[in-house]
């Protein structure tokens, strides 16, 4: 008999079921992060090294220079004057990370370094290989999301190989995100 062929509808159906999970598992992940440092902003407790590694992300992503007032020494103006800052800084901090989870449309590197980085995981923490698993998924996702119209099936090796990806990167996930 001969071979039946490949479903690449079904193949690219699971790619894209897989892809939306995934990112709304890391979604999800940031969310939880966030909602944990706004109870502790609620209780007035931003200085921390969770809030002040969120601030400077804040800034970092959007080029801004930290301006701290330099409320230095014993003087209880300027110590006011600096906590009022680093609490203004950590309200914009906190919007802008719900932002970018709201406004997050994947799980390629880029998305998975800031998504990471608001749970409190920075670049150099990541499993490289889980990052370069991820982002490939991603692009091979965009492939399949933006172009179907004009789609390669021979993108899609076998459904074993899409399995093993999509295993490999739900073992790396489970590995770093939740031991």
């Amino acid at each position: 008999m001969p071979v039946p062929q490949p479903n690449f509808d079904d193949f690219a159906a699971f790619r894209l079921l897989t892809h939306a999970e995934l990112e709304g598992y890391f979604e999800s992940k940031a969310l939880d992060a966030l909602t944990a440092l706004d109870t502790i902003f609620k209780s007035g407790q931003v200085l921390t090294s969770r809030f002040v590694a969120l601030i400077y992300l804040y800034l970092w992503r959007e080029k801004r220079q930290p301006a701290w007032p330099l409320g230095q020494g014993d003087d209880p103006q300027l110590r006011q004057t600096d906590a009022a800052h680093t609490k203004k800084l950590a309200q914009e901090a906190l919007g802008f990370g719900r932002q970018f989870v709201a406004a997050n449309n994947g799980i390629k590197e880029s998305s998975i370094h800031v998504l990471s980085a608001l749970m409190g995981f920075f670049p150099d923490e990541l499993d490289q290989v889980l990052v370069n698993e991820l982002n490939q998924y991603g692009k091979n996702r965009g492939d399949v999301a933006h172009r179907s119209w004009s789609f390669n099936t021979r993108t899609f090796e076998s459904a074993d190989i899409e399995k093993n990806r999509l295993t490999t990167i739900l073992s790396l996930t489970k590995a770093f995100y939740e031991s």
